[in-house]
């Protein structure tokens, strides 16, 4: 089950790492926001939960989630990003389909990352084993 929050000290806290992650995010060409884009800053929430959700009801991979995970909705902060052991970070700065693909992407990190050789990997690698097994998740 996914659950949405969101929250002020969220958004703080995603907007600090971010400012200290600055250069490796940039090493690695990550996509981040640390403003609010002027399209975005009177976003309907409940709105983009419900498209949220209408999108991820189409994949089979998040209905049959075992575990729950609370996702962060935020404008700061890269386009996604996790933490262990169950908490998603999405930036809300993109449409409904691009932010539930983020969603999936992240939960496919928190799932791999259970496994104890994916944490030797370095990070080129782990991308790899995720993006490989998301595209599979996202097909079926």
């Amino acid at each position: 089950m996914i659950i949405f929050k969101r929250d002020f000290f969220t958004d703080l806290k995603l907007f600090f790492t971010t400012l200290i992650k600055k250069r490796w995010l940039d090493k690695y060409g990550y996509y981040y926001y640390l403003s609010v884009l002027e399209e975005h800053k009177k976003k309907d929430l409940k709105k983009l939960i419900r498209a949220i959700n209408n999108e991820l009801k189409s994949y089979n991979f998040i209905t049959n989630l075992k575990d729950d995970y609370l996702v962060f909705l935020s404008n700061y902060g890269t386009f996604g990003s996790f933490e262990k052991p169950n908490n998603v970070y999405v930036n809300i700065q993109r449409t409904s389909k691009e932010i539930s693909l983020t969603i999936i992407h992240e939960i496919v990190h928190l799932i791999l990352e259970a496994e104890p050789l994916f944490e030797h990997l370095d990070h080129e690698k782990k991308e790899q084993l995720v993006e490989k097994r998301f595209n599979e998740l996202i097909e079926t």
